[in-house]
């Protein structure tokens, strides 16, 4: 062994730059591999950083009627839950919020969450410093009580432990620290939440059943499955429908396991990814074996002549194998480095949807992995040249004599076999970039019924502790008039929720019009409710369809008057005109008058369907928090800096939460799909190189191992076209086997591709034709230098050879 050993560093150091193209060659593979990994083992595979997280789920109220699958717990209905559910040890709510937090004079938002006390149990994490809240503290008069992130705590108190007992002034009033959590605590997980307090139910929160706005999450019973609890959670929300039609009729309970909620929809995605550059290091590996054969070739004789003296066939292969797993051994060392970078490099490219991308690094799980990878490289581009080691044709190599003619059919038949499998796996790496970015510039050519540049959204939020419902809408009314003031601003507008920003009021609202049988609220049709002004729709470029926008006389005082999107029109008005039709029941509002239709607008992404959706005066029914919309070509500082003065000019005492412009909010929502894009071009950009050199060596090797054929040919009258022609029909025959292979497997691996596509099959036959065109230029490029070189093959000095 030791041996054997010295004999392959041996031949390593002396033939560099056989190793060096081999090192590169999988050290790439392996890097990349590497990488992709430790995105798949942090953002899926690991598990949720709270205790026994396998037994953590989240629930939903659903109405499958209604097309709601997860849809938020009102208060009424939490209790029911807790009361009856024996399959549940815990349930809590939580819900997301933001404080002004004053600090010397100076004020900002802070990301906050009200939290039931029994989520920390559900979650089985002690606070780091203090404590966190009892089951007492959930009833009405705690709320003044805060637990900071571990962060925040180090930020603002610089890590001293006295903090616990001091207050911190959230919307003007003290709240007590009482703890601080651990460094690595994030609930909900991925999102940077700086401060927990207490959420409180009391008598009043009872009876308002059909009032769904809190999240969920509970822990299984000990020995109790998901699907038990599924059944008994179905059972409960069947009899609390039945004790109170009005509010839950049709309505049941939705459940998933915690962590799959948050790795949410990406799991798909990183899993093909995944599977991507898994194909890449198996054609990585091909064209090493490829390398090893020739080697091997060329050495075949010396082996020859050991076998025939009696060395044992094992040794032989032990040798190769040796060998093979040296140079896995360097590349994954080579690896290991790239994929530091890498990482590095993936954290700041990933979009922030992915949940826990920040965590994504190299730790034990990815070192082990690297390790295991590398071994099965070494071994799969070494097995063949090894078993080809084992068993030499003595007779046909010692008489064939020369170096460069004892590769005989066999040999030829190996990289011939070597090359279709590296073509069919890079035709189904082609098809999945090339249905991707046919995808993407799909996606890119949606019209997302709004402008799409030159607007700007500020987010200004109004703590209910100082503003009171009757003080928000002359609030923001007061601050239109300010901002609508300002020159060069084209349109000014304010609007509860803007498409595409994360931030705001997103909420659904029941209702009903005339000649709908839904008598009761939990059986009425929803449409996604927006607040807004009347000059919304002229600063987004909204169009108006029919009927008539708001104006100034559309106050609290006067008639009240409603605005309906066009999906909500065809599904609910086709055939007849809305205008002047009344929308009835709806929650907060009564009954609304039609005054006008505008275009749908894709309000989660440019990659989702239209939603019905109502717009009203925001003056009707104000929320504590706006986007104050203007059109204008000035930067965004700029403008975020007027707003913020013109606010200060009527309270100083309020921040503003969030800015961002159009374009930036357009990029975001498509970020995902143009990551996936880039990444898989890439890895088959990597593929379609591996697959050409792989063809061009195979080429080399055979017009190398032929030269005597060729000359031969050409003395009986062979034409040196004809030659050439001779050897490019035979790579086509290759490529287009492989061809057919990876034509075939792409098909078969169409439901996973379908996942992450957007407007375009998986089979879409503009993608297949291209990608079985390139593949098969790419083989005549790939042919072409070696076919030339055989061409120029001089049949008199073959005879002399």
């Amino acid at each position: 062994m030791t041996r054997d050993l010295r004999e392959a560093i041996r031949f390593l150091v002396s033939n560099p730059s056989f190793s060096l193209v081999v090192i590169v060659t999988l050290s790439l593979a392996i890097g990349v591999n590497t990488t992709i990994f430790s995105a798949l083992n942090s953002v899926i595979l690991r598990p949720l950083d709270y205790r026994e997280p396998d037994g953590i789920v989240m629930l939903w109220e659903n109405n499958l009627d209604l097309g709601i699958n997860q849809e938020v717990v009102s208060a009424a209905t939490y209790i029911d839950w807790r009361e009856r559910a024996t399959s549940l040890n815990s349930i809590g709510l939580y819900r997301h919020s933001g404080f002004v937090l004053e600090t010397n004079g100076e004020v900002e938002r802070v990301r906050s969450l009200r939290i039931s006390p029994l989520v920390f149990n559900v979650l089985g994490i002690d606070a780091a410093l203090g404590r966190t809240f009892t089951q007492l503290e959930e009833r009405p008069g705690n709320e003044r009580l805060v637990i900071l992130s571990h962060g925040a705590w180090e930020r603002r108190f610089g890590k001293d432990p006295s903090a616990i007992g001091t207050s911190l002034f959230l919307d003007n009033e003290p709240y007590e620290v009482v703890g601080v959590m651990p460094p690595d605590f994030e609930f909900p997980a991925g999102e940077p939440v700086e401060m927990w307090t207490p959420l409180t139910l009391g008598l009043e929160d009872l009876p308002s059943r059909p009032h769904r706005m809190y999240n969920a999450i509970a822990r299984l019973a000990p020995g109790t499955t998901i699907a038990a609890a599924r059944n008994e959670m179905g059972t409960i929300a069947a009899e609390i429908a039945e004790e109170n039609p009005e509010s839950n009729a049709g309505w049941g309970v939705t459940m998933m396991s915690a962590h799959e909620f948050v790795v949410g929809n990406v799991s798909s995605t990183i899993w093909f990814l995944f599977g991507a550059v898994g194909l890449v290091l198996l054609i990585g590996c091909i064209n090493v074996t490829s390398l090893l054969l020739a080697r091997s070739t060329r050495s075949a004789r010396d082996l020859a002549i050991r076998s025939a003296f009696g060395a044992n066939g094992w040794l032989l292969v032990r040798r190769a194998l040796i060998e093979s797993l040296l140079l896995a051994t360097a590349s994954g060392l080579i690896g290991l480095l790239l994929a530091f970078w890498g990482t590095g490099l993936l954290r700041g490219v990933m979009p922030d949807t992915v949940p826990r991308v920040q965590d994504i690094g190299v730790n034990l799980k990815v070192l082990g992995f690297t390790a295991g990878i590398s071994l099965l490289a070494g071994l799969i581009s070494g097995v063949v040249p090894a078993i080809r080691a084992m068993s030499p044709r003595l007779t046909e190599i010692l008489q064939e004599g020369g170096i460069g003619k004892v590769s005989g059919r066999r040999g030829r038949w190996l990289t011939s076999t070597l090359v279709v499998a590296e073509v069919s796996l890079a035709v189904m790496i082609l098809i999945g970039a090339g249905l991707l970015i046919r995808s993407f510039v799909l996606l890119t050519d949606v019209d997302p019924g709004f402008r799409n540049k030159n607007v700007v959204s500020v987010v200004v939020s109004l703590p209910e502790s100082r503003y009171s419902f009757r003080d928000q809408a002359p609030f923001f009314d007061a601050l239109l008039a300010e901002i609508e003031a300002v020159p060069n601003y084209d349109q000014v507008g304010l609007v509860s929720t803007l498409p595409m920003s994360p931030v705001g009021n997103d909420f659904e609202i029941a209702f009903t019009v005339s000649g709908l049988d839904a008598e009761s609220p939990s059986e009425r049709p929803r449409a996604g409710y927006r607040a807004v002004s009347p000059g919304y729709f002229q600063a987004m470029g909204i169009q108006l369809l029919r009927g008539r926008a708001f104006d100034r006389f559309d106050s609290e005082q006067g008639h009240k008057v409603i605005i309906i999107n066009e999906a909500l029109r065809k599904r609910f008005f086709d055939g007849v005109d809305p205008i002047g039709q009344m929308m009835m029941g709806m929650p907060m509002l009564g009954d609304m008058e039609i005054v006008g239709v505008v275009a749908d607008v894709l309000h989660s992404g440019l990659g989702s369907q239209p939603q019905p959706e109502v717009f009203v005066p925001f003056t009707q029914l104000p929320l504590s928090e706006m986007h104050v919309i203007v059109h204008s070509s000035e930067p965004l500082t700029a403008i975020t800096n007027v707003v913020k003065e013109k606010v200060n000019q009527i309270d100083p005492q309020l921040p503003i939460t969030a800015a961002a412009r159009i374009e930036d909010l357009l990029a975001n929502s498509i970020a995902q799909p143009r990551f996936n894009m880039a990444l898989l071009t890439g890895l088959a950009l990597s593929a379609v190189i591996l697959a050409a050199i792989g063809i061009y060596g195979m080429v080399s090797y055979s017009v190398a191992s032929r030269t005597g054929e060729i000359g031969l040919r050409m003395i009986l009258g062979a034409s040196r076209v004809g030659t050439g022609s001779l050897i490019l029909r035979e790579v086509l025959v290759l490529v287009s086997l492989g061809l057919i292979i990876g034509l075939t497997g792409a098909s078969a691996m169409g439901s996973v591709v379908q996942t992450i596509l957007y407007g375009v099959a998986s089979t879409d036959p503009v993608t297949f034709i291209a990608v079985s065109v390139g593949i098969i230029l790419t083989g005549v490029v790939a042919a072409a230098a070696p076919t030339a070189r055989a061409m120029r093959t001089d049949p008199v000095d073959t005879l002399k050879a």
